[in-house]
């Protein structure tokens, strides 16, 4: 079986500076896969160029079989279609409701009618917990609350990929837990595949199907959570275990 996803040979550079030296990696479908790596190792980077926002200087990127690089414009449509993105700060439209966040793809990319759309978004915001809540605007819910309707905008076109960007950070421990259970049950119930960039070990180890940690441009480590905890490169080890000494600069 194919690959969901294939990164082959990314390499992105910014003038002088090489942040992805030649990557590749693999998720399969139905697979919850963490990037990890350091505070400019180039995750979100690497995430960029995932949902187009970037372009490599060398490799390619497919996805559901698809070379995101060839598509033209109707073709990009169409594959933003069956990918969520889960921004860090949620990135919600603070002039629209929750209702109008949620509803926004379906109203620009599908024919669906008014009541269609209302059933989808009522659907969605009860899966994460949210039902109640269609009439609120933005700043008056907390951060994981915030979060957690960006994941329903993310749903809300039912995607085969959900990216998620550093979806913890924010919040407390607590919400950062609940968060974490949320992403489990949208792979549990909805099937979707999970890309999740983190520095959040804790969230790594609880939601990780497979792991991936960037260092200097390249994957340092790719495997399971446990071949993580029983890895035994120092890199690898000083990362895990959040310590300042070791031969990874904490600057």
């Amino acid at each position: 079986m194919s690959a969901l996803i294939s990164i082959k040979n990314v390499t992105k550079k910014f003038k002088d500076l090489t942040v992805l030296d030649g990557v590749n990696l693999e998720i399969n479908s139905g697979e919850i896969v963490y990037v990890i790596g350091k505070s400019g190792s180039g995750k979100s980077v690497l995430l960029k160029n995932m949902i187009r926002l970037f372009k490599p200087d060398e490799g390619e990127i497919h996805i559901d079989g698809l070379d995101i690089f060839k598509l033209d414009e109707k073709e990009l449509i169409e594959f933003r279609k069956k990918t969520g993105v889960l921004f860090q700060m949620a990135a919600l439209f603070d002039s629209l409701t929750v209702f109008d966040n949620v509803s926004f793809t379906l109203r620009r990319f599908t024919k669906y009618s008014k009541s269609e759309i209302k059933d989808i978004v009522d659907e969605k915001l009860a899966l994460v917990g949210l039902r109640g809540y269609e009439n609120s605007w933005p700043a008056s819910l907390s951060i994981g609350m915030q979060k957690r309707v960006g994941l329903a905008r993310a749903i809300a076109m039912e995607p085969k990929i959900i990216f998620c960007d550093e979806p913890t950070t924010g919040v407390d421990p607590l919400l950062g837990a609940a968060v974490d259970d949320l992403i489990k049950k949208l792979n549990r119930e909805l099937g979707v595949t999970v890309m999740v960039i983190s520095h959040d070990m804790e969230s790594t180890f609880r939601v990780a199907h497979r792991v991936a940690m960037l260092y200097n441009g390249k994957f340092e480590f790719t495997g399971t959570t446990e071949e993580l905890k029983n890895n035994d490169n120092p890199i690898v080890r000083q990362f895990v275990t959040g310590s300042a000494h070791g031969p990874m600069s904490v600057i």
